[in-house]
């Protein structure tokens, strides 16, 4: 049976997203990348020999930023210390891997593979957003401690409850992430079905959240998510609801910040982790990069060069191996890594994908906008996974491409809608 090229891109992205997922914690997956580039790379040239001009600039408008990225790769052994460069080499290889194959499935795209290549990238997603929560009633039972406790403790011990992506803030954020997705998949169902599957997730989810322990996601990131998804976009609207807004965000300040306060004392002592992330992660390692190397930063682990070169490590004196503290900030680790060049591609990347996605929100036929509201929403959870997290887990860059391919089969499908309007107007004048 001859497989079709494009199914070849979009299976390997699948299988680098669901063996990168820390819970499986399987250690075979960067030699796998490496070993997907040479396909990827024949792949690349067949389909930039078969596709015309217009579906070039198409996936170029899509990628730029990630072409650029790469450049800078090369940039970057140069331009960085060479202590730094072989850690570089060794961590760029995946950052090749998913832009040539982010590259390739846009390529792909047209009026057969679009819908084909939604529906599996989705359900994919879907998949992983069903797994991670359906763990959790497991996980509570297993975590030794009661109901009570977990409730009385909120707030005054840090929790270790977490799924499929092996960390508490992982789990909340990919899950914010993933959400719209799953009110799309219940908002395509009718009637009572629809209801009770909506019930049962806005139900379900905050609860999730609180035991998860993750604020920002519970207070912040899930409102707002529930807000913009059911919000219709347009100015008029917008002035209808600023007054809410208003008033949420001055209730928001009124309340949930007394309750942070009052609650996660440790946090609002100075000792918790918001102030030690500042003042000792992102402060001196950003300060590290602008004396020297600001512009091309570290190379694409010099996150883990940084920290080891500036101590910003845990286990100091122990016997255990000294390890990295994470980032928690993607923006942060970017400017680290690949300097004020990088920082501002990455920007550039998640501003193409939220501005494209809005465009598709507002499009005239139901269809395309429902689906493009529900991606500028997942984009927008993405950002703030980004702010607060480590989003730049391999699972979470595997969604974001994801995400960004499943905006560019839907504007292939807004635009062929257009196309097809233009062509039934023609014949009508004729």
């Amino acid at each position: 049976m001859k497989i079709k090229i494009f199914y070849i891109p979009v299976f390997l992205l699948v299988a680098d997203l669901l063996l990168s997922l820390p819970q499986f914690n399987l250690n075979v997956i960067g030699a796998l990348r490496l070993a997907f580039i040479p396909p990827l790379l024949l792949v690349l040239m067949e389909l930039l020999r078969k596709v015309d001009e217009k579906r070039i600039r198409f996936a170029m408008s899509m990628s730029w930023p990630l072409l650029l990225l790469m450049i800078l790769f090369l940039f970057q052994i140069v331009a960085i210390p060479p202590a730094a460069v072989p850690i570089h080499l060794s961590g760029c290889t995946k950052y090749i891997s998913w832009s040539l194959l982010y590259l390739c499935v846009l390529l792909s795209l047209n009026s057969q593979t679009t819908q084909k290549v939604r529906n599996i990238l989705l359900f994919t997603l879907l998949f992983v957003f069903l797994a991670t929560i359906v763990q959790y009633p497991i996980l509570i039972q297993r975590s030794s401690e009661s109901l009570s406790t977990i409730i009385a403790s909120y707030g005054h011990q840090e929790k270790d409850i977490h799924g499929l992506f092996a960390a508490a803030n992982e789990d909340a954020n990919g899950l914010m992430t993933l959400f719209p997705l799953a009110l799309f998949y219940i908002r395509q169902k009718s009637g009572l079905k629809r209801l009770i599957l909506k019930a049962i997730i806005l139900l379900y989810i905050p609860i999730v959240l609180f035991f998860n322990g993750t604020r920002t996601a519970l207070f912040i990131t899930f409102p707002i998510v529930i807000f913009l998804f059911h919000f219709s976009f347009s100015l008029k609207n917008l002035i209808r609801v600023a007054p809410f807004i208003m008033a949420f965000i001055l209730i928001y300040n009124l309340y949930v910040v007394n309750f942070a306060e009052s609650s996660f004392s440790k946090e609002s002592a100075g000792e918790g982790t918001w102030g030690f992330r500042v003042d000792r992660v992102w402060i001196p390692a950003s300060h590290y990069t602008s004396e020297n190397s600001p512009i091309f930063g570290f190379g694409s682990r010099g996150w883990e060069y940084v920290c080891l070169v500036n101590g910003i490590v845990r286990g100091a004196g122990e016997i255990n191996a000294l390890e990295v503290i994470p980032s928690h900030n993607i923006y942060v680790w970017t400017y680290v890594s690949w300097g004020i060049i990088g920082f501002f591609l990455y920007l550039a990347f998640l501003l193409t994908l939220l501005k494209e996605s809005f465009q598709l929100s507002i499009f005239p036929k139901q269809e395309v906008s429902v689906f493009g509201k529900t991606l500028f929403c997942s984009v927008v959870a993405y950002c703030f996974w980004a702010l607060i997290s480590n989003a730049n887990i391999e699972a979470g860059w595997d969604i974001l491409f994801a995400l960004g391919i499943l905006i560019g089969s839907l504007k292939i499908t807004a635009l062929l809608t257009i196309d097809r309007l233009y062509l039934l107007k023609s014949k009508r004048s004729a």
